[in-house]
């Protein structure tokens, strides 16, 4: 998976800048509705079946006794069923493999251009619990490995411009990517199905983004996405403008649509900093002073599912617990059932643990696994 999430609210598109310079029946708390053959599920701000996720820290990955963290960046994370962690760290440009005690077994990688080379490793998959796919966004490339490291193949897909994520569907037939491109006005990027040869066979949605250029100003949560394809293959897609997610059949037929009532969360002076720091320095523009920030966040910054098929859906609300968000908890129907306070981002869920990674105040990574307990 990519650790995007809260980062990649707003680094996905200032980065890509850089590069390019009718049934019906009523609930108490949720509503239910067939619209178009597409059903409807309203939730209301309370949950159906009042369920509260808490989670309880049990290892921490990474840290040094004397400071800092083995980790330059973390761009993904990965865990098998015998409890091996795979850790791709974009910094260091290395595959890291570690027991279910957090002992390294293992780092791998070498950067180039050959085979088994990568030069921007910023994705990770493990595909059916047996392999691991490293998504090579500088050779623009997958690699395919087995869970020991050992290279099992690649596939090019140097035909398109750029493709800032891709999820291959558990049958291994079709991949679900965001391909980046250049429009009249700006960028744009089509969330899309694509076949084994990286031909684009039907959109989910395209989303614009628009270039620093003259007086244009840009707001840094315009083309906020995320995804999740559950093990039928679903795709469980929503922007965060509005909380409202969409569910496609992976044939891309849409068969489902959640909403939510929910709070607005206001952006603080301090939020903005926050963000303004994590923008680099480039030369010829200063994209810190193009960027204008909306009244509010965004509704929700990520989706992501556990084994039983429950969607997760990270909010911008803070916990009361330092460093944590409210996520908000909906079954396999769409109903909303609970509320947590989740630490971190790139969320995983595997036999009932929860694996994140999280971050302290000098920016340092770590991977921390979690107890997760229902009451």
């Amino acid at each position: 998976m990519n650790i995007t999430r809260n980062r990649r609210v707003f680094l996905i598109p200032i980065f890509a800048l850089i590069f390019f310079w009718s049934g019906r029946f009523s609930l108490q708390y949720s509503e239910l509705r067939v619209d178009h053959q597409v059903q409807v599920v309203e939730n209301k701000g309370k949950a159906l079946i009042k369920q509260v996720v808490t989670v309880k820290k049990e290892l921490t990955i990474g840290k040094l006794e004397e400071g800092g963290s083995i980790f330059g960046q973390v761009a993904g994370l990965a865990v098998a069923s015998d409890g091996r962690i795979f850790v791709l760290d974009l910094k260091d440009k290395k595959l890291k493999i570690f027991d279910s005690t957090g002992e390294m077994l293992k780092e791998l990688g070498r950067e180039g251009q050959g085979p088994g080379e990568w030069l921007i490793p910023a994705g990770l998959q493990l595909l059916s619990d047996q392999t691991l796919i490293v998504n090579d966004g500088g050779n623009r490339k997958l690699i395919f490995m087995d869970l020991e490291g050992n290279i099992l193949g690649e596939i090019s897909y140097a035909k398109k411009q750029m493709m800032l994520r891709v999820t291959i569907f558990e049958d291994g037939s079709n991949c679900l990517g965001v391909e980046m491109g250049m429009a009249a006005d700006g960028m744009s990027y089509d969330i899309a199905v694509y076949d084994g040869e990286f031909n684009q066979l039907f959109k989910i949605d395209s989303l614009q983004m628009s270039l620093p250029f003259g007086d244009v100003k840009i707001n840094p949560f315009e083309s906020l996405y995320d995804y999740s394809i559950d093990p039928q293959g679903n795709i469980i897609y929503g922007r965060g403008t509005d909380y409202e997610i969409k569910y496609f059949t992976k044939e891309g037929k849409l068969f489902r649509i959640v909403r939510k009532e929910y709070r607005p969360q206001r952006i603080s002076e301090k939020d903005k900093e926050d963000i303004l720091k994590m923008i680099p320095e480039t030369p010829g523009i200063n994209l810190k002073e193009r960027i204008v920030f909306p009244q509010n966040f965004p509704a929700f910054s990520s989706l992501f599912l556990d084994e039983e098929d429950r969607l997760y859906v990270r909010t911008y609300e803070r916990g009361k617990a330092p460093d944590t968000y409210v996520v908000d908890v909906f079954n396999a129907e769409g109903v909303f059932i609970a509320r947590g306070e989740f630490p971190g981002e790139g969320h995983v869920f595997k036999k009932g643990k929860l694996y994140a990674v999280e971050k302290d105040d000098e920016d340092y990574h770590y991977i921390c696994r979690y107890q997760v307990s229902w009451k």
